[in-house]
């Protein structure tokens, strides 16, 4: 006979895995989901272009042509015929020394033809080591900067030439009495610079000179040397007695606005190597501004140019450089100062007390902190999106109010900054613009190595970047 057994019941309670199963899929569809719609709205967000901020020194100087202006005699000749100088261009002289002489007869000119009884001019050893040793301090202070010294170089040369042959010719006319009957001496009138040119600017002075005297186009110039057919009565020499000049010169009126603080200038001639301090005045004419500079030393330097190029020195100044593509523009609130006030324990003045007006029709007077993008001396440039148009701003010591409404509103410059992965707007000022950056101050909100927006164009303010 078989024995049953009976089973015994056991303590262990099945659930079923479906409800586990489907948290699982919630959960990864929920992820799943998510990557997708990042990765699509990250397809269709248009690239932006950061830029990072970097710093620029920019040269204030201001580069203009001048006119020199200074006491000019000129000379005339007392006849007709070769004229030959005893002396060279931009030496200076003493009074009632030869300059040069006029040959009526022709025979002086020709000792310069005549292969047999001419002169012969042949510099001695004395001759060739002066011009050796004005070629050799040249090589050894030559500078590329300075270029215009080779002209100068060349007149030195030129002149100790000059010199040498001026003994020579005069040595022989003294020995040839003939020869001095036909000639007709002129001396120097006076004391100073002797310069064989003219240009019609001699008898010109600071006040006389007007805009269209600039214009280089229009100059003309006569120059005077050994040999040529003078008639009498025509110019073949001036003279300039002292070191007083002027260089006049016209600047726009940005370039005035840097000197209006200054009863003296600081400029530079030519590129030379050395600056002059010198007191001036400006005064405008139409939208130009002429400028006149009074000098009383250098004159000699510059005697034979009437066009000088002149740099006024200035302060450099540092700043920010960013690209114009990054420049945007936005309104703001122009509040009058007396309405900022410094809230709490804080003395920094950002804070007003505005009224609003509650939706039953009820008001309240709150303080709310503002942000200024920049001020004067008497107003404030603030963010408009602090108010409502129906708030009124209300100044607490006097009871003065003002509506909102009636705040005149001002277009500011400024770029997105990025460093937060928001354009987030910070307002500039342009110090200097060219054609592709601006220079903006440092001393606003924007800092070295911000990140900004290239092109402010392609966001909004507060957009989301990245």
């Amino acid at each position: 006979m078989k024995t049953i057994k009976s089973k015994k019941k056991s303590n262990v309670v099945k659930f079923n895995n479906i409800s586990k199963f489907n948290a699982a899929m919630v959960v990864f569809a929920a992820i799943l989901l998510y990557v997708t719609l990042s990765v699509i709205i990250s397809l269709r967000k248009k690239p932006v272009t950061l830029y990072r901020v970097g710093e620029s020194k920019v040269n204030n100087n201001i580069n203009c042509t001048g006119i020199a202006v200074r006491s000019e005699l000129v000379v005339n000749s007392s006849a007709s015929g070769y004229i030959a100088y005893f002396a060279r261009d931009n030496e200076k002289i003493k009074k009632s020394n030869p300059v040069c002489s006029i040959d009526n007869s022709g025979d002086f000119s020709k000792l310069f033809s005549d292969e047999e009884n001419g002169i012969n001019i042949e510099l001695s050893g004395k001759d060739y080591q002066q011009v050796r040793d004005t070629i050799s301090n040249y090589k050894s202070n030559y500078s590329d900067v300075s270029f215009n010294s080779v002209y100068n170089f060349k007149g030195e040369v030129q002149g100790r030439v000059l010199d040498a042959a001026n003994k020579l010719i005069l040595a022989r006319m003294k020995a040839d009495k003939n020869l001095g009957n036909s000639l007709n001496y002129t001396y120097a009138p006076l004391s100073g610079i002797l310069c064989f040119y003219t240009d019609g600017f001699e008898n010109r002075t600071a006040e006389s000179i007007k805009a269209e005297d600039m214009d280089k186009a229009a100059y003309k110039r006569t120059t005077f040397a050994t040999g040529d057919i003078v008639n009498s009565g025509s110019p073949i020499f001036k003279m300039i007695e002292n070191e007083e000049w002027h260089i006049v010169c016209y600047l726009n009126e940005e370039e005035a606005k840097k000197l209006e603080d200054d009863d003296y200038v600081e400029i530079n001639i030519n590129n030379s190597n050395f600056t002059v301090y010198t007191p001036y005045t400006a005064t405008q004419e139409g939208d130009k501004y002429k400028v006149d500079i009074k000098l009383t030393k250098y004159m000699s330097l510059f005697a034979n140019e009437r066009y000088l190029n002149i740099e006024i020195i200035k302060d450099d100044f540092e700043g920010l450089k960013i690209p114009k593509t990054s420049l945007a523009t936005k309104k703001a609130y122009v509040l009058p100062k007396k309405f900022i006030t410094a809230g709490g324990n804080s003395s920094r003045k950002n804070k007003v007390y505005k009224q609003a007006v509650n939706e039953d029709g009820s008001s309240t007077i709150k303080q709310l902190t503002l942000e200024i993008y920049k001020e004067d001396d008497d107003n404030v440039w603030v963010n408009p999106d602090s108010f409502e148009s129906t708030d009124v701003i209300v100044q607490m010591d006097t009871n003065d109010v003002i509506s909102v409404s009636l705040l005149k509103s001002d277009d500011i410059y400024g770029v997105y900054q990025a460093n937060e992965g928001i354009a987030d707007f910070h307002q500039v000022e342009i110090l200097r613009e060219g054609d592709e950056f601006v220079i903006v101050s440092r001393n606003g909100s924007l800092r070295k190595y911000d990140n900004i927006i290239l092109n402010s164009n392609k966001v909004k303010e507060n957009q989301i970047i990245y």
